[in-house]
């Protein structure tokens, strides 16, 4: 409980941040580097709640993400079990980065204004309209050379066991279909143990990530093509096997 009390806090200073914040950003004169100001930013503040809440974060196949060149935007996917999928998974992904999240974060206080500084992009699931506005908006941004971040189960994942994922949304996989670019599958282990398993207690836990190898939907054979949102969750659920063996 008091982790969860110092968690508050540190937000409520991020929050407090948000004016000089924005005072550095207006003397950088490139629109770029603001961006980067702020993902960098956005970034150093899920290693400082990392630390306070007492989470390690071991990092399988990190390489598979830096070794592309940081301008060249990626189509990362993972799957969802808690907030620290986000704040563990940010902390790693060392790029400008925009993530798809539910519509109900554009109205956090706080949260929602340095995730918009980002180019967070807000879904709301029972709208078709906004679906495909999402598509077009995180196309735009690949295009912008920022990579996107999404979780294509679509929802937190509650299943007991971390391997039974939720079927992925197919529409999602319009995004790199279009923009020709990589898809990078990120596997998390444990995100759920640190607070949704025991809420409102913030548990001090081992959170584990493993990024697999890139590929392109155009390198793909036609079934694969054909049934792209299978093929990438067979993938992530292979993932979490490998993590689930290398696990201390």
């Amino acid at each position: 409980m008091i982790r969860l009390l110092i968690i508050i806090l540190i937000i409520i200073l991020i929050g407090v941040s948000i004016i000089p914040n924005f005072i550095i950003s207006l003397f950088i004169n490139d629109e770029t580097k603001i961006y980067k100001f702020y993902c960098d930013t956005v970034r150093l503040y899920f290693k400082i709640v990392l630390f306070v809440a007492g989470v390690k974060v071991k990092v399988f196949g990190i390489d598979n993400i830096e070794s592309f060149d940081k301008n060249e935007p990626l189509f990362i996917i993972s799957n969802h079990r808690g907030y620290f999928d986000i704040v563990a998974g940010y902390a790693v992904i060392n790029r400008n980065c925009s993530i798809i999240a539910k519509e109900s974060l554009k109205k956090a206080p706080i949260i929602s204004y340095y995730m918009k500084k980002i180019k967070s992009l807000f879904l709301n699931r029972k709208d078709l309209r906004s679906g495909a506005k999402m598509v077009i908006d995180a196309i735009n941004l690949i295009k912008q050379n920022i990579s996107v971040w999404v979780f294509p189960e679509g929802t937190r994942n509650k299943n007991i066991n971390q391997k039974e994922l939720l079927e992925f949304k197919a529409g999602t996989f319009k995004i790199p279909e279009k923009t020709n670019c990589y898809i990078v599958p990120m596997a998390i282990l444990n995100s759920d143990d640190v607070f949704e398993k025991h809420f409102p207690v913030v548990k001090s836990t081992t959170l584990y990530i493993n990024v697999g190898k890139p590929y392109k939907i155009e390198d793909l054979d036609e079934n694969e093509k054909n049934n792209i949102a299978d093929y990438s969750r067979n993938i992530m659920i292979k993932l979490l096997n490998e993590l689930n063996m290398n696990k201390e």
